[in-house]
């Protein structure tokens, strides 16, 4: 048994795998490569203090230094090693962050006691390049169809039946993390890192590589909470075909109201936590909306009356916002989000009847 090279395209071809990144906790935390498994070699401590020694001894003695923090770990890390393996047959891949000594010293030991593996040639940074140079070709088929409509009309509810009925569909707010207004992040968590959210898209339309049908998703601006879109999915969105989604008032109160716990009958009371959070959203559009607006809203939230105050919010601001990009666009198709069901079944039927899409005149086959 011994341990071998692969190239990043070589990995990224394999059927299955057990990836194992050996960096130290706090890399793989800001950015991984998805499915990978975190084993670390060191310790984000031991990390800083052997770069410490590499720096300032040389690399000879950093190796040593190393060699005397590993030796006692192997046979743990090797258990830990075998406990996640996907199977006898699947292959195992070791990284690090650029192909260097962690995974080499991995490798060599999973040698030793007979496991066969391969180290991912320069590590997690030459994948990373992988993900950037695919998006730079965007050599992707598939045609990206765009639903756009103001605030909580129900074009994530309408993805979501898209999907079930079978279409393909790419659901960039839930990779984010994030519902892509300025309240988004409400009740959610943080977001992922830049580059993991990267990561996570280019494994989606890497599954569509092949695909040269419709592919829907919800119409962004060029960023979703702090994560940017790549150049290619936002220029997709801008020049592809688009559906407007309509709505009623009360229905998009009420969706909005349910996505943070409650309904329009018995609405959530928020903690306090997501109570700053809102405040502190509120503060960001405050300069464009009038005083006293603010303070109602304000009021109405601190009361836990979130109905009236999300309704305050759509009719002036979102709504008035929103609108001018709106007219200044060419749809090919609106549906109503009241029931979100009967709008995907429409765009499917649409879809399915023409063949095709209009973008501005033009038709997509």
């Amino acid at each position: 048994m011994t341990w071998r090279e692969i190239s990043c395209d070589q990995f990224n071809s394999l059927k299955r795998a057990t990836l194992i990144d050996v960096r130290s906790p706090c890399e793989y935390l800001d950015e991984h490569i998805p499915g990978a498994v975190n084993v670390p070699l060191f310790t984000d401590q031991e990390r800083d203090f052997i770069g410490t020694i590499y720096a300032g001894q040389g690399e000879l003695i950093a190796r040593r230094k190393a060699m005397d923090i590993i030796a006692p770990k192997i046979p743990k890390l090797i258990d830990e090693i075998i406990a996640v393996r996907t199977g006898d047959n699947a292959p195992v891949v070791i990284h690090c962050w650029r192909g260097g000594l962690r995974s080499e010293a991995v490798a060599s030991c999973l040698s030793i006691v007979g496991i066969d593996s391969w180290r991912l040639t320069g590590g997690y940074k030459a994948w990373r390049r992988v993900v950037l140079r695919d998006f730079e070709a965007d050599q992707y088929k598939f045609k990206l169809v765009a639903l756009q409509g103001h605030t909580g009309v129900g074009k994530t509810d309408i993805l979501k039946a898209i999907a079930a009925a079978g279409a393909k569909v790419i659901d960039l707010e839930k990779m984010a993390n994030h519902r892509g207004s300025v309240f988004g992040a409400l009740g959610l968590g943080d977001q992922p890192s830049q580059k993991d959210f990267e990561a996570k898209l280019w494994l989606e339309v890497r599954s569509l590589a092949d695909f040269d049908g419709l592919v829907f998703a919800e119409a962004e601006g060029k960023t979703i909470g702090r994560l940017r879109l790549p150049d290619f999915i936002f220029n997709r969105l801008q020049t592809g075909p688009k559906i407007l989604v309509t709505g009623s008032l009360a229905a998009r109160c009420d969706r909005i109201v349910s996505d943070y716990g409650g309904s329009a009958e018995c609405e959530p009371a928020l903690p306090p936590e997501l109570y700053q959070s809102g405040l502190a959203a509120l503060s960001a559009i405050k300069e464009r909306l009038a005083g006293p607006l603010v303070r109602e809203v304000q009021g109405l939230v601190a009361r836990n009356q979130l109905r009236p105050a999300v309704e305050l919010l759509l009719v002036h601001y979102y709504d008035r916002y929103y609108q001018k990009h709106i007219d200044s666009q060419t749809f090919t198709l609106t549906v109503s989000g009241d029931q979100p069901k009967e709008a995907a079944a429409q765009i499917m039927g649409y879809s399915g009847q023409h063949g095709s899409f209009e973008i501005q005149g033009v038709a997509v086959p």
